[in-house]
């Protein structure tokens, strides 16, 4: 384990989604807002003195809750305050007990996108903050905001099981691997990188080109990107679904990215779908309740031939990623190794090597939240939320990044039959996203129901 006076760098996970705030942001990416926030439904009573004394507890316990960064630069280092510094908790409580009961739910909505887009400073710290909402005396919402350099949203769920071991003075497990420790871990790469890069330069040659997506506004480029959702629920029992993960490899979220992968190849005609997801680095966490930003970049190559059946083109996916855990490297190492100007664009875009981004549900259920927080019940605080900012890069140097900023993201639920999609606004009409929701859905539901189907049958 490495000493708290340690200089840290930033690990590869960090190092990419570092660029890319320095690629959107390049006045002030380290006033940026780039956050994970969640928030949890508490009904029981819940003691807000005690509360903040098991935040302090988990503070203490996690370096990562009290880093900052030296300066902000192209290559920041993280620096971690002592757990005996004096500093004010990041902590509020919001007492909207006096409020009719039919507007707390609208602000605490409020709240929590106001915690999506706080700008926390990554110099001055502290690069998070919980916001204890209290409704009435047996019912609060707690809303938890932290900078995503810092932590991903597994970590998050994480904390916030911490805190209710703490606020219940639980003693924490003896080990006590810091974030610090997988950092070096995570910079070291593997003895057979050559090979796995060979890999890489043979399945993103050629580079992705942008898809040829159909749209309601000229996408080249957007004049900004308003962030808006359109949930969506497939149409089909849980045995169906049970059914294909039967199948040795197979997951709920491998069904969406070959449903979805043929969804896109039908609308715009392409044979190969570079889907960009993200995937955490648990064969590099030494301790499993430790937290950070685990979440690595991961490209999946997917080849798409309109004759196979929606059953061979998921045994395809399904191998497809399997490869691509048996070769994993860094994203900033891939790219630099295929992509000749990768470093001369610094700061360089972090979709520069993938068509769509498919994420499956954040929700753990091993190292997920906690059921109960003392005598509260904990549940899911859902807010839909909202991001428009404007879009003002260089067309000539970036003008591959364009294309990529209009393919509608997949989020996957929980259950496997249910997600949304996301899209800008600025280059689709809700109708026209939801015709992307639609076909989704359709080769979904026909993929459970008939695998042996070929997959050109559904068009748009």
């Amino acid at each position: 384990m490495t000493r708290l006076s340690d200089p840290v760098p930033l690990s590869p996970q960090q190092e990419w989604l570092w660029e890319s705030l320095r690629f959107m942001h390049p006045d002030e990416p380290g006033r940026t807002k780039s956050n994970v926030c969640l928030a949890y439904t508490l009904h029981g009573p819940v003691d807000a003195d005690r509360l903040e004394r098991a935040l302090d507890t988990v503070r203490q316990r996690h370096d990562v809750l009290r880093t900052t960064f030296d300066e902000i630069s192209d290559s920041p280092r993280q620096e971690i305050r002592d757990p005996r510094d004096a500093q004010s908790l990041p902590f509020a409580l919001v007492d909207l007990s006096g409020v009719p009961y039919q507007e707390q739910h609208r602000l605490c909505e409020l709240i929590a996108n106001g915690e999506c887009d706080r700008v926390f400073d990554h110099v001055q710290g502290p690069l998070w903050h919980a916001t204890l909402v209290r409704r009435a005396p047996r019912d609060h919402v707690l809303v938890f905001s932290v900078s995503h350099l810092m932590l991903d949203a597994p970590s998050v769920q994480l904390v916030i099981r911490h805190l209710a071991e703490a606020y219940e003075e639980l003693p924490p497990p003896e080990r006590q691997d810091q974030y610090r420790d997988f950092v070096w871990r995570a910079r070291e790469l593997p003895k057979d990188a050559d090979i796995r890069l060979d890999y890489w330069r043979r399945v993103l040659t050629p580079l992705p080109a942008p898809l040829a997506v159909p749209t309601d506004y000229p996408a080249d480029p957007p004049p900004v990107f308003l962030r808006e959702t359109e949930p969506f629920s497939v149409q089909a029992r849980p045995a169906e679904l049970a059914g294909l993960r039967g199948q040795a490899g197979v997951t709920p979220y491998l069904i969406h990215v070959a449903a979805y992968t043929a969804a896109l190849a039908g609308i715009c005609g392409a044979r190969r779908i570079v889907v960009g997801s993200s995937l955490t680095r648990l064969e590099l966490k030494a301790d499993l309740n430790a937290v950070g930003h685990f979440s690595d970049l991961v490209l999946l190559p997917v080849d798409v031939n309109p004759e196979d059946t929606f059953g061979e083109h998921l045994e395809h996916v399904r191998d497809t990623v399997l490869d691509v855990y048996d070769h994993l490297l860094p994203y900033p190492v891939i790219a630099e190794a295929i992509d000749p100007g990768f470093k001369a664009r610094r700061p360089w875009p972090a979709r520069a090597l993938y068509h769509v981004w498919v994420r499956g549900s954040v929700h753990s259920t091993a190292l997920g939240p906690p059921q109960r927080l003392g005598e509260a019940e904990v549940h899911p605080f859902s807010f839909a939320h909202e991001t428009c900012y404007s879009i003002d890069l260089d067309t000539d140097r970036y003008a591959h990044v364009y294309g990529q900023n209009v393919v509608p993201t997949l989020y996957i639920g929980p259950t496997g039959l249910d997600g949304e999609m996301t899209y800008n606004r600025a280059v689709f009409t809700p109708p026209s996203a939801r015709r992307f929701i639609d076909m989704h859905r359709r080769n979904l539901e026909r993929l459970l129901r008939e695998p042996g189907a070929p997959i050109g049958e559904v068009r748009t």
